[in-house]
């Protein structure tokens, strides 16, 4: 009796778990809020291909997926090289993978004062942080389209809106990030869906500064501390679901309350 009941348990969760029967490509997922929504959009029933430049870490995170039961490939890639997006494509349609989201979530910058910036560095920063969104959104739309459903998730940055001193380029590339998500929303509705979360302050390993800074910091938002990558994965899953199925080029400030301060 107790087997049959774990049976019929386990078959209603598969049935409403949010993203079964859907896949999710995911960008700068080896660590952070990229590999903390692989988790979450696992858990919630969906296959997670995995991208990012680091292998080893990359790997490590798709492991610790399949070993919970959940489905996630790792494929590493410079998410900022056009014919790696094509060769992603190729790899997908030849092992019979789709995709119903993607996250972009890849990043890189510099901290220094824009006029400090080198060619090189402000390149680079635009390459990861922007243009990769394009190519990853570019590449990942005809199976969207095939499946007549999609949802984009693009993680931006409170930077885009009130940037900080030394943020220059990565500011400049969040803001065309927002821009990005609303020019796909208009130009794929009503299909697919095209959603930004505005991150604040959230305690990835990409937050070099301690502890005590990040209680100092916290201290002075509404909500008293700085996020968790957890709590933009929820709101990530949110958005990729059909709970937000009403919900199309918009932004959703995950930056406890920053913005209002």
């Amino acid at each position: 009796m107790i087997r049959w009941y774990h049976i019929i348990m386990e078959a209603v969760n598969v049935v409403t778990s949010l993203l079964s029967n859907q896949y999710a490509v995911i960008s700068g997922a080896s660590q952070g809020i990229g590999a903390e929504i692989a988790k979450v959009f696992a858990s919630e029933g969906a296959a997670v291909i995995l991208l990012a430049r680091n292998e080893t870490n990359l790997r490590q995170v798709a492991d610790e997926i399949n070993r919970s039961g959940g489905n996630a490939i790792a494929y590493p890639m410079d998410v900022s090289i056009t014919d790696n997006w094509r060769k992603l494509s190729a790899f997908m349609k030849k092992k019979g993978l789709s995709c119903d989201i993607l996250v972009n979530n890849a990043y890189w910058r510099k901290l220094v004062p824009i006029g400090q910036l080198s060619d090189e560095d402000w390149q680079q920063t635009l390459d990861v942080t922007l243009k990769s969104y394009f190519l990853g959104s570019r590449e990942m739309i005809p199976f969207m389209l095939e499946r007549n459903r999609g949802s984009i998730v693009n993680i931006s940055s409170l930077q885009s809106h009130i940037p900080e001193p030394s943020f220059g380029a990565y500011a400049v590339a969040k803001g065309g990030v927002d821009a990005l998500s609303r020019v796909l929303a208009r130009d794929y509705a009503p299909v697919i869906r095209s959603n930004t979360i505005i991150a604040g302050a959230v305690d990835t390993p990409g937050f070099a500064e301690g502890d005590d800074f990040k209680r100092e910091l916290g201290s002075r938002l509404p909500a008293g501390r700085i996020g968790y990558a957890s709590e933009i994965a929820a709101t990530a899953l949110f958005l990729a679901s059909s709970q937000s199925s009403f919900i199309t080029g918009s932004e959703i400030h995950a930056d406890g309350g920053r913005s209002i301060t």
